[in-house]
């Protein structure tokens, strides 16, 4: 049981509010995607731009690598778990607006940037604004539509990623090669700027449209909350009773969902970060020939993996599997290393293009599915600040590791720009079959936390 102002809660709701209509549930769910695509763009465009920002700040790979990863990991994944807390008590829309607005500004101040620590803080001002949209929309989500139809919504949220990081890739070599074009480029009050400089300005003006737009949604009504035995009044959770509720009395299940899917985001994020620039350094390819070619897979791939995951979680309930979320993640991690092993080995870049998209399609499966079985196993006081912990832990390891750890293995063991290749190789080697072993050992843990969770609803 868990204590709560004095009060011992009791995991059970006395009736469950209506849901919103169709409808308005759906616009907000396509809202909230629209605005996680710009949150994918604002951050990821730096990929597509790695040659022209070394060349005009002159910067190493793993001095780009902390541009690209700890600058924005660090405080997105520390600020995001006060702002899961905020999101479990406050209003969520008004969150989620301030944020979209916050990174959209520092996007553009990205592109004001005139060396490396002004980068860098700009970068660092992206993650804090990014870090309030996913908290706050995990909740709204799961308070949207009913559990049957969870898994699916959310796997269309979490393909904005695969959608943003896809268009940042494609359009952002588009803008990217329109600036470079452009003799004597010069913005009103800003005056001369590189190219680069230009892209991160056009990329985050959207957002404070989205911004307005989320303002003037209505937020569901919670539900699945936890109730105290004296009155059935809704329980005021203090942080120490989360704490307790996740890595005390189900420690086994937390942990196998969060330092799990940590793992297969370290590959992921490696893999995202580097993939394009490899194939230019392998290939001779043309910059933006090759972020529209590695962007439209992400696109494709991520949303056919992402939409394939709900249909995965759905065959393995009708077998009657109560793990269903958790032993798709363990039969997800299996599927995808040896093509993600294979695809940087490959000696064109066409089959390396091809072994991509099966990588990418994997691990699209898995996003969808893990942000559902985090929402599924928790309570609704703790949802903001549990998807907060998930994404602290995915994100510092997965963000903040996953593109310093395939450039420190290219410059300080190889000691080779072109072994790129064989770094991004050995993290899916190492680190995909271990996160199929820790979901495996979570699986029995997550079957109970389900039986449980039937008692909130």
């Amino acid at each position: 049981m868990l204590e709560s102002d004095g009060r011992t809660a009791i995991e059970a709701s006395p009736e469950r509010a209506d849901y919103p209509s169709s409808v308005e549930a759906n616009y907000v769910l396509g809202l909230l995607f629209l605005a996680y695509v710009f949150s994918f763009i604002d951050r990821s465009v730096l990929g597509v731009m790695v040659g022209p920002i070394k060349q005009d700040l002159q910067l190493s790979d793993f001095e780009f690598s902390l541009l690209q990863g700890a600058a924005f990991a660090i405080l997105y994944s520390v600020m995001s778990v006060p702002f899961g807390r905020m999101a479990d008590a406050k209003s969520r829309k008004w969150i989620m607006a301030a944020g979209v607005f916050s990174w959209s500004l520092m996007t553009i101040g990205c592109g004001l940037a005139k060396n490396f620590w002004q980068l860098f803080i700009m970068r660092m001002g992206v993650g804090v604004g990014e870090a309030t949209l996913s908290p706050a929309a995990y909740s709204t989500i799961t308070d949207s539509f009913p559990r049957a139809k969870l898994t699916r919504a959310l796997a269309i949220y979490k393909a904005g990623m695969y959608v943003g990081g896809g268009l940042a890739l494609g359009l952002g070599g588009a803008l990217y090669d329109y600036f470079a074009s452009v003799p004597n480029l010069s913005l009103p009050l800003i005056g001369a700027v590189g190219a680069w400089q230009a892209t991160f300005i056009a990329v985050g003006l959207p957002g404070f449209l989205i911004a307005l737009l989320i303002v003037f949604t209505r937020e569901p009504s919670r539900k699945g909350m936890l109730r105290t035995e004296a009155d059935g009044g809704v329980s005021t959770l203090k942080i120490s009773a989360v704490f307790h509720y996740m890595f005390v009395e189900h420690r086994q299940l937390y942990v196998s969902l969060f330092l799990g899917c940590s793992l297969l985001g370290i590959v992921s994020y490696g893999i995202n970060s580097w993939f394009t620039e490899m194939l230019i350094r392998n290939f001779a390819l043309d910059r933006s020939y090759v972020g529209s070619l590695v962007g439209s897979v992400l696109i494709f791939g991520g949303l056919i993996g992402v939409l394939t995951g709900p249909i995965i979680v759905g065959a393995l309930e009708k077998r009657r599997h109560p793990d269903s979320n958790m032993r798709a993640l363990m039969f997800l991690a299996l599927a995808s290393t040896p093509v993600a092993v294979l695809a940087p080995q490959m000696p064109s870049y066409q089959l390396a293009l091809s072994f991509l998209a099966a990588t990418i399609f994997f691990q699209a499966a898995y996003i969808g599915i893990a942000a559902a079985a985090v929402q599924m196993v928790t309570p609704n006081q703790m949802r903001g600040q549990a998807t907060a912990l998930y994404l602290f832990f995915t994100n510092m390891l997965g963000l903040a590791l996953g593109s310093t750890l395939v450039a420190s293995i290219t410059d300080f063991i190889y000691a080779d720009e072109a072994a790129l290749m064989h770094s991004l190789s050995i993290i899916a080697a190492v680190l995909l079959p271990t996160a199929a072993w820790i979901f495996y050992r979570g699986l029995s843990a997550f079957a109970s936390a389900m039986k449980r969770s039937e008692e909130w609803c």
